[in-house]
């Protein structure tokens, strides 16, 4: 057998791979070791490390051409139908004739009538005869009968279907003026403004219903002056309800207490102004530095920004004139009582108000009438609140009948329905 070395390829390769791996296995041993610790550092720091931006790619548009498609059949235009005129004949039951006697002149003839025996020829005599003529017809002066009350005209009938009575259960408020400024009919559902105060009234009453007895005599006093004015009592109303848009007027009262409102409030406030709604304060204090006057007033200027400016309202104004005459405001519990509480003893001639586009929206008053009407009758001797009272009415008559007003706008509405 010959006596050579074989070699098997690739093994010379692997023993010195084999023999560098032991030489280096410490140097190898480090570099893993290095290795470890650079990956794991971060995992073990919460150190975050620079993510890759993905690139968006716009999205791909794709154009869509609409065709105009391929008829396969011929178009066919329908005929115009043709309209037929027919007559149709109506039976009716015949009613009775009615005959309409008339009188006339004429002169006697020797014809052969009845006349010639009552005068001479020639002479002129009075005679009544019927002419042949059938009424058929109703006669709409006579025939047609209210149904709801006997023995009215037709121009009563009229006014009937127009009736305030109608809107009863479809507005809050409805005002027609009658013959003269003494006669208003409609009516309106009162609602008293329900707010959150810095305290409770002096009597324990809450301080946004501090009389309770005051909106009761208005009520009161207006079945007997006005018996076709209906007022109708609903209670109290929060400011940020949305049933106020609905109201023609809303009547806030308060005493010596601040008024806390939410932005709610102050923004539906708003709203309701300027969609046509109107509101009465009334400071029982009767005192414009007073916690209430000066915290009502702030929430108007929250709500209107620059719009709430204050005015005197003149004494010409048709506020004091509508239904009852005044030279301007009458007395109230500013000059009837005096009161220690309050600040300054001052007498206030005259109402404030905002305009809203040439529209009175907000009348305040520092006179005390909620005390008037509420009060005066159970003072020691009892006060006369007569004028108050009519005040009062006066103010409620006009923001119903002021062109802009909620009950203006529910009128227009019945209109373009017609």
């Amino acid at each position: 057998m010959n006596g050579r070395n074989y070699k098997i390829p690739g093994v010379d390769l692997s023993d010195k791979i084999a023999r560098f791996i032991y030489d280096n296995r410490k140097s190898l041993l480090k570099f893993l070791l290095i290795a470890f610790l650079v990956h794991s550092l971060p995992v073990v720091m919460n150190i975050k490390l620079p993510e890759k931006k993905e690139v968006k790619r716009p999205p791909t548009t794709v154009k869509f051409i609409q065709r105009p498609p391929r008829l396969t059949k011929s178009i066919e235009f329908r005929k115009m139908p043709t309209v037929v005129e027919r007559v149709l004949q109506r039976f009716t039951t015949p009613q009775k004739p009615r005959f309409a006697a008339r009188s006339m002149t004429t002169a006697v003839t020797h014809s052969g009538t009845s006349l010639a025996s009552l005068a001479r020829p020639g002479e002129y005599v009075e005679r009544t005869y019927s002419p042949p003529a059938m009424l058929t017809g109703p006669s709409l002066s006579y025939d047609v009968i209210n149904t709801r009350y006997a023995s009215k005209s037709v121009k009563s009938l009229q006014e009937e279907l127009i009736s305030y009575t109608n809107f009863m259960d479809r507005f809050e408020g409805w005002l027609e003026r009658g013959r003269s400024k003494e006669d208003w009919r409609g009516f309106l559902n009162v609602y008293q403004v329900e707010y959150r105060s810095s305290k409770s009234a002096p009597n324990g009453e809450p301080m946004w219903n501090y009389r309770p007895a005051a909106l009761q005599n208005l009520q009161r006093y207006a079945m007997e002056v006005l018996p076709n004015l209906q007022l109708n009592l609903m209670g109290s109303i929060r400011l940020d309800s949305k049933n106020i848009m609905d109201v023609p007027i809303l009547i806030m009262m308060g005493y010596d207490g601040e008024v806390i409102y939410t932005k709610n409030e102050v923004e539906n406030l708003a709203k309701y102004l300027r969609s046509g709604g109107f509101l009465f304060i009334d400071d029982g204090l009767a005192s414009a530095y007073g916690p209430f006057t000066r915290s009502v007033k702030q929430l108007i200027q929250d709500a209107l920004g620059y719009d709430a400016v204050w005015e005197r309202i003149p004494n010409n104004h048709p506020i004091y004139h509508i239904w009852k005459d005044f030279d301007g405001p009458p007395a109230g519990d500013d000059l009837a009582r005096v009161d220690s509480r309050r600040p300054a003893r001052e007498v206030y001639n005259y109402l404030e108000g905002i305009w809203l586009g040439g529209r009175l929206a907000v009348v305040l008053s520092n006179k005390g009438y909620t005390q008037a009407w509420g009060d005066w009758p159970y003072a020691t001797p009892p006060l006369d609140n007569a004028r108050q009272l009519q005040l009062g009415l006066n103010i409620l008559i006009f923001a119903m009948n002021q062109p802009g007003g909620i009950v203006a706008k529910n009128k227009e509405k019945v209109v373009m329905q017609q």
